[in-house]
């Protein structure tokens, strides 16, 4: 769907209009839900501010601009690199241990990602041969660690928010930040209306965000970041999958060998890392 959308206009108004999109979907939900629109407090509102700049903004001007070079399936598997990320968070800032079977697997994903992100040529980690696109997808796979571990310290604080609060108003705060940057930077909002960019940002907003997003929470609320992160590997399977049938991406030897290698490794790494 990202691939489609870019094709008919930018990726900061593709990202802006995916998430000024699903803002007001969730704003519609968690006021059928609540009856009310809940009020922030200044610890909050910075939080909203974290989430709104790694989770949205910054995630979604990678994830746009790496899917504009790097086909689906591959940039799918990249981006799902990020409970490696989340667990290392996790030993960083929550004080987790690692114990030996969490550095194989750690082992393991470096390797799995070093395979994707060289197309299977190792060498050319080396020799600077890795594309900016592989770059900025593994920048989405950080900024949404980020986004994982400062939403879950928020809903684990004193002044918790619900998961559907927390990504409506997170989702708001991204689309300020993209305003903003769309602004400063003097960028023209240019749309070539299509039933493609339609049906996209569409999907991209209702599906992808406004029911993926919450449920993620869900899930991170009751399991834990570390655990809760795992279930992304669903992400490239199906990405694979589609890239094969809908864009005739190729399935290569390299995109198997590190989708099993990254699958491993988190697995070994969320072996016994406790959740959040």
């Amino acid at each position: 769907a990202a691939k489609f959308a870019v094709l008919d206009t930018s990726i900061e108004v593709a990202a802006l209009l995916r998430f000024v999109t699903a803002s007001i979907g969730l704003l519609i939900i968690l006021y059928h839900k609540l009856g009310y629109f809940p009020s922030l407090d200044r610890r909050q509102l910075y939080y909203i501010f974290l989430l709104g700049l790694t989770g949205i903004a910054i995630y979604n001007l990678f994830f746009f601009f790496g899917l504009q070079t790097v086909e689906a399936g591959r940039g799918a598997l990249i981006i799902t690199s990020n409970p490696l990320w989340v667990a290392l968070g996790s030993v960083l800032f929550f004080g987790h241990r690692f114990r030996l079977i969490n550095l194989i697997g750690l082992l393991l994903c470096c390797i799995g990602v070093s395979v994707v992100l060289s197309r299977g040529q190792l060498a050319a980690l080396l020799s600077h041969g890795v594309g900016i696109g592989e770059l900025a997808l593994l920048g989405c796979a950080l900024s949404w660690a980020a986004y994982t571990l400062l939403g879950k310290k928020l809903m684990g604080s004193k002044s918790a928010l619900d998961p559907l609060t927390l990504v409506t108003y997170s989702c708001i705060s991204g689309s300020l930040i993209l305003v903003g940057w769309i602004t400063l930077s003097g960028h023209q909002i240019m749309i070539h209306s299509s039933i493609e960019l339609i049906a996209s940002i569409g999907y991209l907003s209702l599906l992808g965000t406004v029911a993926g997003f919450y449920w993620f929470f869900q899930g991170i609320h009751a399991l834990g970041a570390a655990q809760g992160a795992v279930f992304v590997f669903f992400v490239p399977v199906s990405a694979i999958i589609l890239g094969h049938l809908l864009l005739d991406e190729a399935i290569t030897l390299s995109l198997l060998l590190g989708a099993l290698l990254i699958i491993a490794g988190v697995a070994l790494v969320n072996r016994t890392v406790k959740p959040l």
